[in-house]
């Protein structure tokens, strides 16, 4: 049988992209809905089969292996349901609590010798193996318990329902990935999903993000061919330096986690003097990795943090001769941010002319006296996380069989915070080499204890303070 054929038929039956047949065809650009009836029953040509491969690559911006997955998340959904629901009590209230945490914690010692002998090592070499089609996986077994029919009402509704169906469940298992709990506001703010794909994409993403302390990094790769260096100041190209000219700053930073490629921006407005420069705006640029020669080349614009961020998006393309990147707004997004049509980058060490040496001059100033404090500002805004490291001077950190010990020197004294290291499952992953950070939430005004190389936080009032 012809690969293809039975790959489309699973996604096609699955509604994968559509409500219907007749919905897809109309989405596929078909006058009538022949063509897809024809390819369900077999009974259609080779080249009608690419024909109609090729739509839905085009059509949903996918590749060969996206359909090849997709089409083996819907049939180990069913493969795998079938086996892991005859191991669940379904009688208990909370049973689908339970299937879900037994499947995001490989947690199976309930479950009968033959399940733990021959399913369970295929489900956890899969997520290890194949992470996105094992939470594709997950993701359909959920949607099927719960009965969901994603496109009955309202598909957007029906995403929204599930990212916080999931993050309610994920967030009180892992109450330390406050990273990704943030994730969860994102997804619902940034995604607009229009069939099932985009929903198991998206819920997908969540269920990583709190599963895998690696994921962020793996998901926010930049762009580093640009080759921008840590810091780079940049102007609309020809504008002189005056009194109201407009220069960006971008500085690569990571926010205390392991994001690796996002860039601080801050947009400065020169003032009458050379010594004054006004904070306009300040975003983050996060430049979306290019898998494919067909991805576009996306840069992710966001200003403000939590519940309050704002989001736009940009198509980019970057002149390397002339240091010149040009961006487009997304007519969706609009925008919103009000960057220009192109911003050159001002060469500090090698200027081209005398515009651009005055420039220079001006900016490497700024930086030396300025800069650092401005920055500083701004990436406590963007992180929600206000360092601390000046008010709870961490002095050790003490790690035994039983217990985490904190000494913290604060307004003169040290204090002495423990809790229990079974407290956290996390707690065994950690070791002393790791940075701990001491940070104040600015959505909650509540004081943290964070790994950022690990995406974890937990906060310092769940420890037991203990006096000297």
């Amino acid at each position: 049988m012809n690969e293809k054929l039975d790959i489309l038929q699973c996604l096609i039956e699955n509604r994968a992209f559509a409500p219907s047949h007749s919905a897809l065809a109309k989405e596929l650009g078909y006058k009538g809905k022949m063509v897809i009836y024809r390819l369900m029953n077999g009974q259609t040509k080779e080249s009608t089969i690419n024909e109609v491969w090729n739509r839905i690559l085009e059509e949903y911006c996918l590749t060969d292996t996206h359909l090849y997955n997709l089409a083996r998340i819907f049939k180990g959904a069913t493969y795998f349901s079938d086996q892991i629901l005859s191991e669940i009590n379904r009688k208990d209230k909370k049973w689908l609590r339970l299937l879900m945490l037994m499947l995001v914690d490989d947690d199976y010692e309930d479950c009968s010798q033959k399940f733990q002998q021959e399913t369970a090592p295929i489900l956890m070499d899969l997520k290890m193996d194949e992470p996105n089609v094992y939470w594709g996986i997950v993701t359909i077994i959920y949607i099927r318990c719960k009965n969901i029919d994603p496109y009955k009402n309202n598909v957007q509704r029906t995403f929204y329902q599930l990212i916080d169906e999931l993050d309610d469940m994920l967030s009180f298992w892992y109450p330390e990935r406050m990273d990704a709990h943030e994730i969860s506001f994102n997804l619902k703010k940034l995604i607009k999903a229009t069939n099932l794909w985009k929903i198991i994409e998206n819920c997908t993403i969540l269920l990583r993000r709190y599963t895998e302390a690696e994921f962020s990094k793996y998901a926010s790769q930049s762009m580093m061919l640009f080759n921008w260096g840590t810091i780079s100041f940049w102007r609309i190209p020809g504008c002189p330096y005056r009194q109201n000219s407009q220069v960006w700053v971008l500085v690569e930073h990571d926010f205390g986690r392991a994001t690796n490629g996002c860039y601080i921006v801050l947009c400065l407005e020169a003032g009458k003097d050379t010594c004054t420069f006004t904070l306009k705006d300040a975003l983050i640029f996060c430049f979306w990795s290019i898998d494919t020669e067909d991805d576009p080349p996306i840069l992710q614009a966001s200003r403000g943090s939590g519940k309050h961020r704002q989001w736009c998006f940009y198509c980019h393309t970057y002149d390397k001769e002339t240091h010149t990147l040009y961006l487009e707004a997304n007519p969706e997004t609009g925008n919103l941010f009000e960057l220009p049509e192109a911003m050159e980058m001002i060469d500090l060490k090698k200027p081209k002319n005398k515009e651009e040496k005055i420039w220079a001059r001006i900016m490497n100033k700024w930086d030396k006296e300025q800069g650092s404090i401005v920055f500083e500002q701004a990436k406590e805004l963007f992180a929600g996380r206000i360092d601390l490291k000046d008010t709870y001077h961490l002095k050790d950190v003490v790690i035994s069989w039983t217990c985490l010990t904190l000494f913290i020197e604060y307004k003169g004294n040290t204090c002495i915070y423990k809790l229990p290291i079974d407290a956290y499952d996390f707690f065994y992953k950690i070791n002393l080499s790791q940075q701990v950070m001491i940070v104040k939430h600015t959505d909650d005004n509540e004081i943290y204890v964070g790994w950022p190389e690990l995406g974890y936080e937990i906060k310092l009032s769940e420890f037991t303070q203990v006096e000297l």
